[in-house]
């Protein structure tokens, strides 16, 4: 036997027997207290295990279908190329890879040479991200390479980048010399191979960077399946920002087509300061240049506009004629024979390297000083190829992921910027050509990327006499696509105008107002400044659309259980008795006020003004009754004295035994009178007050979302409209929004049930109610819509008194009640 337990029996054999007893009982309180303790930390940890087990998601079962899947997913040419059919579409994936390619050659160089670098920088650009977009992109048909918006953001950082770091930079003492060389040089601008490894290595870096970040962005965007953000993008807002971008493009190009020198403005207003001093030098104007660039100018618009884009010729056409390929192809020839850089000063490309580039991440020094341009860059390229994708996939009947367009976009300019290609987008130019050209499939990517490798291991060199303003006249003339988003605006004036008023004092709708304002913004300010007033204007738009979303009085469509806003349906009209009210956004917070002003307003029922009202009429019938009972308080003081000159003249006996009477009789007669009068208050109440409706019902077919202001503000209206006698019904309520209410015991708080399925369903339920108290009244009498029961009675009467009245001091008779009310 163990010693505690023998010590224990020892110690009780000594305790006398009731103290034993009470030994015995608290021992076993304390061992029942003890193991109630541990069985309720056991119940805890096992209800909170199950709680944590709700919250914690189960780890999916990673079988090989669902790494197939995820495979397929990340690498979407997979599936493509396991549906490619050769026999169909090899042949003409082909025609439209080389047709690209060949509008891949002029357009590279132009816009490498927009983005301030050597035109070769765009040739990579043209080569390398679309190899990528092969194997990680999910559209078939657009375009990856060169554009000309991410081209001129991209130009506009090596500008900037290059105008604050070249002070501090210390060059060789022979580019020194070099460059005060090119200086004196005017109108030249040619560098040899030394001076372009020196005077590009700092605007390589801004680029290359540039491009780095923004693929970084894009990368984690899409591998957190963020690609809905893209919807925020809207197509206004794009349209508008590219058509200002195309206006900075444009002023770009048009010094280099006149040959005048003009100094770099960044920043805003910066438009208006190129061209004050372009003009200033206009007298500066290379004759041969601006020969040249009209003369090619006229050529690619003839050839463009009179047969490639002419309804007539182009079923007659295989493929479109490749106009800016003859054009760079002959200015380079013409350029090359008659010498006319070193005759007339015309500006060419210069040196072009041959070969491809070492893939390093040398150039990647200046990450920090480019994250703001990046996130620009990284949003417009990817609303821009995204938006042309959508496009292109609902013309073919195929689906695009908007995330794996993230992932794609992004390893095309991360790879891209480890081999001295700037930042890609998909061009709309190039991408339609691909589809009008019969291309299948991104395959026509690989044709187009090969010819393309061609000319950057073989020819490049061949296009070094190619003269600058050829390359500003390509761009300017592929601004037509871009400018022809100026027919949104007149679309979008057509389609609806409402209630905001621009600047321009005309009424536009808010799409136009984005637009419009994303337009100037950028025109006037910067493309970076542009875009951000944009992306502003879009966010306040979807805000006070939040904030003050449509809402409208629906009435009936005669024979039929449909609802429509009577605003704008003459053909409806609106049932007698009952209003229905539409509320067509989420109900939270911030609107819960707006939701609740706005109804008074558009059903022109404010409880508040009717309750006041109420309580007037109830007043000017409470006086009247008082009148009346005074009256006949009058007419019973004299009766009650001509009865007791008639009690005095009978005997005194009779007259002891009346004396006894009297307060039995009295007793019961006072209770008879007060019930009399309360029928008779209430039938006042029913003549004095009739409520404009019986009832009010709210459409919250909408409504998807509802938090616990939106349901207290609820609550509030049931109360107001309750207190003058009109109930209120909520009609097509979702799941969701049915369980929040149930939570927080908003049915508590009314004594019927309030909620239906339709709206035409509450209409038939809040009629038959209605007839139903209009058979319990009496012939004659109000609608029983406005009855209130004895209770709401007694409290309107102490609310009209002033004074609290209730059974406990309840009046003895009616005498007594007219003086408790106060007038």
């Amino acid at each position: 036997m163990d010693s505690r337990v023998r010590d224990t029996l020892i110690e009780m054999n000594r305790i006398p027997e009731r103290k034993k007893q009470k030994f015995k009982t608290e021992a076993i309180q304390r061992s029942h207290a003890k193991l109630s303790q541990n069985l309720k930390s056991k119940l805890k940890l096992r209800k909170f295990n199950k709680k944590a087990k709700r919250y914690v998601p189960k780890m999916p079962n990673v079988t090989p279908p669902c790494v197939r899947g995820f495979f397929h997913e990340v690498f979407p040419f997979v599936d493509i190329m396991r549906n490619y059919s050769p026999r169909k579409s090899l042949l003409k994936d082909f025609v439209a890879g080389i047709t690209v390619g060949i509008i891949h050659i002029p357009q590279g160089m132009a816009y490498g040479f927009l983005s301030g670098l050597p035109p070769v920088y765009g040739l990579y650009t043209s080569f390398f991200p679309v190899i990528m977009y092969f194997f990680f992109g999910s559209s078939k048909h657009i375009s990856m390479g060169t554009f000309a918006v991410t081209s001129l953001m991209v130009g506009a950082v090596v500008e900037r980048g290059y105008d604050q770091y070249s002070s501090e930079t210390t060059f060789t003492s022979d580019f020194s010399e070099l460059n005060s060389t090119q200086v004196n040089q005017t109108n030249t601008t040619t560098m040899s191979p030394v001076a372009d490894q020196n005077f590009d290595h700092i605007k390589l870096g801004m680029a290359m960077s540039v491009t780095f970040v923004a693929g970084v962005i894009q990368l984690l965007l899409g591998i957190f399946r963020l690609g809905y953000l893209a919807s925020f993008l809207s197509d206004p807002l794009i349209s508008g920002f590219t058509c200002g971008a195309a206006v900075h493009v444009f002023s770009s190009q048009v010094s280099h087509l006149f040959g005048v020198p003009v100094p770099n403005y960044h920043g805003a207003f910066k438009l208006i300061y190129y061209y004050r001093d372009f003009f200033k030098n206009l007298h500066l104007t290379n004759p041969v240049t601006s020969t040249a660039s009209v003369t090619c100018t006229f050529v690619l618009i003839l050839i463009k506009e009179g047969i490639n884009n002419n309804p007539t010729c182009e079923p007659d056409l295989l493929v479109p004629v490749p106009v800016e390929l003859i054009v760079v192809v002959a200015s380079t020839v013409i350029s090359h024979y008659t010498k006319i850089h070193d005759e007339f000063k015309v500006e060419v490309v210069g040196h072009i390297p041959v070969g491809l580039p070492p893939m390093e991440v040398t150039h990647l020094g200046y990450v920090w000083d480019v994250i703001g341009d990046s996130f620009a860059i990284a949003c417009i390229s990817f609303a821009i190829s995204y938006s042309m994708a959508k496009i292109l996939a609902e013309r073919n009947d195929y689906k695009i992921n908007p995330n794996q367009e993230l992932v794609a976009s992004g390893v095309c300019n991360v790879f891209g910027s480890m081999c001295s290609s700037f930042c890609s987008a998909a061009s709309l130019s190039r991408s339609l050509v691909q589809e009008n050209a019969g291309g299948r499939s991104q395959i026509v990517g690989l044709f187009s990327s090969s010819l393309v490798l061609i000319v950057l291991l073989y020819l490049g060199p061949m296009f070094e006499s190619l003269p600058t303003c050829i390359l500003a006249c390509v761009i300017i003339v592929t601004l037509k696509g871009i400018f022809k988003q100026f027919y949104d605006m007149i679309i979008l004036w057509r389609l609806c105008k409402r209630d905001f008023l621009c600047l321009t004092g005309y009424t536009m709708d808010d799409n136009e107002t984005v637009w419009f304002v994303t337009f100037l913004a950028t025109v006037i300010l910067d493309v970076g400044l542009g875009l951000m007033v944009g992306i502003a204007f879009a966010f306040f738009f979807v805000l006070r659309n939040s904030l003050r979303p449509h809402m409208c009085v629906l009435g009936n469509v005669p024979g039929t259980s449909v609802y429509r806003d009577i605003a704008t349906n003459r053909t409806v009209t609106e049932v007698p008795g009952i209003k229905i009210f539409r509320f067509e956004s989420n109900l939270y917070f911030a609107n819960a006020d707006q939701f609740r002003d706005r109804l008074y307003d558009k059903t022109k029922i404010n409880p508040r003004k009717l309750k006041s009202k109420k309580q007037k009429t109830l007043y000017k019938a409470l006086l009247q009754r008082k009148r009346e009972l005074e009256l006949a308080e009058i007419e019973a003081k004299a009766e009650k004295k001509r009865t007791k000159k008639e009690l005095e003249k009978q005997k005194s006996s009779i007259e002891e035994e009346v004396n006894k009477e009297i307060p039995v009789e009295w007793t019961e007669e006072h209770d008879q009178l007060l019930a009399k009068e309360k029928k008779e208050l209430k039938r006042i109440f029913l003549r004095a007050w009739i409520p404009p409706i019986h009832t009010l019902i709210i459409d919250c077919s909408v409504v998807s979302y509802l938090d616990t202001v939106a349901v207290k503000v609820l609550t509030q209206i049931f109360a107001d409209f309750k207190e003058i006698g009109i109930k209120v019904f909520l009609a097509g309520c979702r799941e969701d929004v049915r369980d929040l209410l149930k939570r927080t015991e908003f049915y508590r708080s009314v004594d019927y049930n309030p909620i239906y399925y339709t709206v035409h369903e509450a209409v038939i339920i809040a009629n038959e109610l209605n007839t139903i108290n209009l058979f319990q009244r009496e012939p004659g009498r109000v609608d029983m819509h406005s009855i209130e029961t004895e209770t709401d009675i007694d409290q309107s009467l102490a609310t009209t008194s002033g004074n609290t009245y209730s059974s406990a001091n309840e009046p003895q008779g009616a005498e007594s009640k007219i003086k408790q009310i106060q007038v």
